[in-house]
């Protein structure tokens, strides 16, 4: 049985942001210094509340990740 989780970037306080570029990439970015950090090899879907999200077995690097309060 797997143990991958479905995580969502927590917005409201760490200044990060995570977006789909038209490439296709998933890319995390930093608001306060404009950095930005491509994830890759991650399984992702929309949500209609939380926007992408990232399924793995731990939360994504960049930013802070929390578990789908709907999953």
């Amino acid at each position: 049985m797997s143990t991958a989780k479905w995580w969502v970037i927590d917005g409201r306080e760490d200044g990060y942001a995570v977006e789909e570029r038209p490439t296709g990439d998933i890319v995390v970015t930093n608001k306060s210094s404009s950095e930005e950090h491509i994830l890759h090899g991650y399984v992702w879907k929309h949500s209609p509340v939380f926007g992408i999200q990232i399924q793995s077995e731990g939360p994504p690097p960049y930013g802070h990740w929390v578990e789908n309060p709907d999953d």
